[in-house]
């Protein structure tokens, strides 16, 4: 094979000649030797041409067609000329073809932390010795948290949000660079403090997005008084929603009323030749009499919170006495009657496609599930046994034993739960006027003025975090304020306390969706670590645009 093309597949920087090819089976071997007079010292940088020894260095470097490739280097050991200088004798220094100390060429090192970087430790091992590059998981780990990642500019733009270490006990601070769309650091800690030291080393922020977190407003207020805070816009439309649902969940006995009334309308009119006999009684099975002594309980527990508010106990005190979290308590001295979780509310599922054909089934005197589930399989269904088994189970009776089939007779439907304050809430914030859900929002609004009005002024906020009006922030605080709802009117307090940045969200660009989106990427790459990233590791892995 050509000499001059060999030596040109090696860095010209490199210093190094091809001295001998080797070829087998088991790989190919590669000696060099170097080709440079003079060596600089390590220490003192002093120049030196005095050789002392030479020795050999073999480097591991990436495969050529599948075979292992060796580099044997013949290197030198200089003397240094140097009397003051500690260091009497040094070796070479090849930076261009490998570093110091290292066993392996500095591409195939930066292969290695390219595989680390995108499949962590395990996984980036693995695949390096599918492809030829067998290395250990430590090994990646190291590449990737010693390697120095690209300088980026100074950020002017800046978002900010906090992310779970270990949820609900140890928490982190992440900084996006919303102009380039990368991950600036992360930070320990979401008390504020490690995020006011970099802002005071970053003066040049001019704008910084955030969530309403009272550490980082504080901070960012302190550390950056010249930049303009944006407050984000998801978070505030979380918080109308969550009013909202505040509201609707002290009206419990209207939003049942108006449930009431919207499944009435919506009822078919009994009919001569469809009758519907009285279901035989049935005795409660185990889970209706867990539900029930739960309900009871929940009952007790409410009139006691009740009572003890009533005689000026502290939330601490009556959360302490009750065996509560304070939520609970807090929650329940809002609500003027308490909470019934009615058994019944379903989400999505995979049979909804499927309900009327499943009623008309059941109507028909049929009870095999697993006659029914090949059948549903037959026309598309998804879903499993058990689920097919459920929806049996809902429209013949908790008990699942019918007794005897009766062919012209069409088992009662099961009564169907009021949707909760919090999927109403979500309609609120996301309408769909054809749902039963909108319908009892409509409802609701006939027969309660007060919630009327209430849920209007959510409506017009939403509208202008959304930007589809344009109604100064000022005007709707006062107008939620004189209201005379006060879940209403503590979130107008609140964005008042904040005005300057809720309404830069209204009409500044910026905003913390990719911010989101950079932490709902922080997750990924953490769960697929097992949860076991050190902070170096993490942030080393985040921080690569790859």
């Amino acid at each position: 094979m050509d000499a001059a093309f060999l030596q040109s597949l090696l860095p010209a920087e490199a210093g190094v000649r091809i001295a001998a090819l080797d070829i087998d089976p088991a790989g190919v071997v590669v000696a060099l030797a170097t080709t440079t007079a003079t060596a600089s010292c390590p220490d003192c940088g002093t120049t030196s041409a005095a050789v002392h020894a030479r020795y050999r260095r073999t480097l591991h470097d990436r495969p050529c067609l599948g075979r292992p490739v060796r580099l044997v280097v013949t290197a030198r050991k200089f003397v240094c000329r140097r009397r003051e200088c500690p260091r009497r004798v040094f070796c070479e220094r090849l930076p261009a073809l490998t570093a110091t100390h290292a066993r392996t060429t500095g591409e195939l090192a930066v292969t290695h932390r390219s595989l680390g970087l995108a499949l962590g430790g395990e996984a980036g091992a693995r695949l390096a010795a599918d492809l030829g590059l067998p290395t250990s998981p430590d090994t990646i780990l190291r590449r990737v948290t010693a390697a120095a990642g690209e300088p980026a500019p100074p950020p002017r733009y800046v978002g900010i949000d906090d992310w779970a270490i270990r949820k609900g006990q140890t928490y982190g601070t992440i900084l996006i660079d919303l102009e380039r769309g990368t991950v600036i650091d992360l930070l320990p800690g979401r008390d504020g403090e490690s995020l006011k030291a970099w802002l005071a080393a970053h003066p040049q922020v001019e704008v910084i997005t955030r969530d309403r977190w009272p550490a980082y407003i504080q901070a960012a207020t302190t550390a950056a008084p010249q930049a303009k805070q944006v407050a984000d816009r998801f978070h505030l439309l979380t918080n109308v929603r969550e009013a909202v649902e505040k509201i609707l969940s002290r009206i419990g006995p209207d939003v049942r009323a108006a449930h009431a009334a919207v499944s009435a309308a919506a009822a078919p009119a009994p009919t001569a030749t469809d009758p519907v006999p009285p279901a035989p009684p049935k005795a409660p099975t185990a889970t209706e009499q867990r539900r029930s002594a739960k309900r009871a309980a929940r009952g007790e527990r409410f009139r006691r919170v009740k009572d003890l508010t009533a005689e000026g106990e502290s939330v601490r005190e009556i959360a302490r006495r009750l065996r509560m979290s304070r939520g609970a308590v807090l929650r329940y001295r809002r609500l003027e009657a308490c909470p019934d979780w009615r058994p019944g509310r379903t989400g999505p599922s995979a049979a909804g496609a499927f309900a009327e054909f499943i009623a008309d089934w059941v109507a028909a005197g049929n009870r095999n599930t697993a006659e029914l589930h090949r059948t549903l399989k037959g026309k598309g269904f998804a879903g499993g046994y058990d689920t097919a088994r459920r929806c049996v189970n809902r429209l013949i009776g908790s008990s699942g034993r019918p007794g005897k089939r009766q062919a012209n007779a069409t088992p009662p439907p099961a009564e169907p739960a009021p949707p909760s304050p919090r999927r109403l809430s979500f309609r609120v914030a996301n309408p769909k006027p054809d749902s039963h859900s909108a319908r009892v929002l409509g409802e609701l609004r006939v027969r309660n003025a007060i919630t009327h009005a209430a849920l209007g002024l959510a409506e017009e906020l939403m509208a202008m975090i959304r930007r589809t009006t344009a109604t100064p922030l000022a005007e709707w605080v006062d107008r939620a304020l004189a209201s005379g709802d006060r879940d209403l009117a503590n979130l107008a307090r609140s964005l008042r306390s904040d005005a300057a940045a809720v309404q830069a969200a209204l009409t500044e660009r910026w905003s913390n969706g990719q911010v989101e989106g950079q932490v709902g990427r922080l997750k990924a790459i953490k769960r697929a670590m097992y949860g076991r990233a050190g902070m170096k590791l993490l942030r080393a892995r985040v921080r690569h645009k790859g």
